[in-house]
């Protein structure tokens, strides 16, 4: 656009000598710049039209192309506006993530604007490297331009990974440092540098390794957080505090689930049910669980033979937290009661799940230890328990088919080693195994077998209509506990759960 001034190059002058650039005053230049004011900042047409070609040189530097910021001319206006945009974008892209939910977090601004000294302090320390008075705030003007794009392409993914089909990509959007995608920026930002005025190599890897000494180094060990944050703490249903009340009642709930565990009667199977509910930033885990205990106490006699675990603030008061703790100590009860040559543990998990097979168990501020197959394993062989129906509810649990497959041993899980399963999303009810396994299949047949292969059927008639991958339930039968079952399955069927 001829009629505006392109705020990156000064005004054209008569040719000056090298010194005569260096004594020529930073505010003439500012000054002389077409359309600037008395105050030195250009009118407000000229700022947004100049933001604007700042932004798409932002976003070719971020692709590693050349950009009008190697012409080392910005002004502190340019560097003003750019901070401004930061801001807006990080507030707007968070608050499209978060929803109205969440609430401006005024005290992550000092955090947030952590990068503006060390990127001016970082300009006044290479000054000397280039032309004299060239440095400071194009510099600054350059590296925050660089890091927006690579943020909204951080939020761009964070977008998509909340859709199932993407929900892999949660796993590679970790922000433990203070730009999200950190070695896109910093690759970006050096190439910029070396690409700067400084013909000398020496002095071109001077400016390379002052900008990793004082900008990469401190921003490596900083993580910024967010302007725009849920006020739950990423909990659907807020954050767990942890006061008198929870604290003086989580071992009296864990006490009284154990205590009123009812002792199997000779000469009839019975089921024992053992809920876990592993994490809380999502209701689903404990209304799938919830549901299932429910069902089991109601239709499969377990009534009085029943523990659930949960973690959830909602129930922090009412229910025992799953830990990995308290799920040894319920096995373990399980395991003094239960007639061990005929009775049956129901030991059902649903949680998220990882690529590494571990089942996790979160509730914050707490930190807890993580389910592994081979962990679970210990506790059943520790209990005692001889026959065993085991449920892992999880993305990529069919890791823990093979350290669990022995012969007295019923396994269940939602998808094979290698693919995640679905439905565990805010708002939801069940995951789609939970529905389909607890809603649906267990409500026709006494059979665990039968009730599997139904659900398999079903989750992928599911799968096939909504485009997902296939999660590849997996069943693991052992011989021993299979005659077993079937007597329990005889007995449920012909009604003899009668009074326990």
């Amino acid at each position: 656009m001829p009629n505006e001034p392109d705020m990156h190059k000064a005004p054209e002058k008569a040719p000056a000598t090298e010194t005569d650039r260096s004594d020529a005053p930073a505010d003439d230049a500012a000054a002389t710049a077409g359309g600037v004011e008395e105050t030195g900042f250009p009118p407000r047409r000229a700022l947004f039209a100049q933001l604007g070609r700042d932004l798409l040189d932002g976003v070719r530097g971020a692709l590693f192309l050349r950009s009008g910021f190697e012409a080392l001319t910005s002004l502190p206006a340019n560097l003003a506006m750019l901070v401004l945009a930061d801001l807006a974008f990080n507030l707007l892209i968070s608050f499209l993530l978060v929803g109205r939910g969440g609430s401006f977090y005024w005290n992550s601004l000092p955090y947030f604007l952590f990068y503006l000294p060390l990127f001016l302090f970082f300009g006044v320390a290479a000054q000397r490297l280039l032309a004299p008075r060239s440095g400071v705030v194009p510099l600054a003007a350059a590296l925050v331009a660089f890091s927006i794009p690579v943020e909204l392409c951080h939020g761009v993914l964070e977008w998509l990974a909340q859709w199932r089909r993407f929900e892999s990509l949660s796993d590679y959007l970790s922000a433990p440092h203070y730009y999200r995608f950190f070695g896109w920026w910093v690759a970006a930002a050096l190439v910029f540098l070396w690409r700067l005025q400084a013909r000398r190599f020496s002095r071109r890897l001077g400016i390379a390794l002052l900008f990793l000494a004082l900008v990469a180094t401190p921003l490596w060990f900083f993580q910024r957080g967010d302007l725009w944050a849920s006020g739950e703490g990423g909990n659907e249903s807020g954050a767990l505090t942890i006061d008198d009340e929870v604290l003086s009642a989580q071992p009296r709930l864990l006490e009284g689930e154990l205590s009123r565990l009812r002792h199997g009667r000779p000469g009839v199977p019975d089921l024992y049910f053992v809920g876990f509910a592993g994490d809380a930033s999502q209701d689903v885990f404990l209304k799938e669980l919830t549901v299932a205990r429910q069902t089991f106490d109601g239709r499969f006699g377990t009534a009085g033979r029943s523990v659930l675990l949960v973690n959830n603030p909602q129930s922090a008061t009412a229910l025992p937290f799953a830990t990995v703790g308290n799920l040894e100590r319920a096995l373990k009860r399980v395991g003094e009661v239960m007639n061990r040559d005929e009775d049956v543990l129901f030991l059902y998990l649903s949680s998220h799940g990882s690529r590494d097979h571990e089942l996790a168990v979160s509730n914050p501020p707490l930190e807890l230890k993580q389910v592994t197959p081979e962990l679970l394993k210990r506790l059943l062989v520790k209990s005692g328990i001889r026959y065993k129906v085991v449920v892992v509810s999880a993305c990529f649990s069919g890791g823990f088919v093979e350290p669990l497959n022995d012969a007295e041993s019923l396994v269940i899980t939602a998808s094979d080693a290698t693919h995640e399963s679905f439905g565990c999303g805010f708002g939801e009810n069940f995951t789609w195994f939970g529905q389909a396994f607890v809603g649906e299949a267990l409500k026709e047949t006494f059979s665990f077998t039968k009730a599997f292969e139904k659900s398999r059927e079903t989750i992928g008639k599911w799968e096939e209509d909504r485009g997902e991958t296939p999660s590849n339930p997996q069943v693991w039968i052992g011989d021993r506990v299979l005659p077993v079952l079937e007597r329990l399955q005889k007995e449920l069927e012909h009604g003899g759960r009668g009074s326990r």
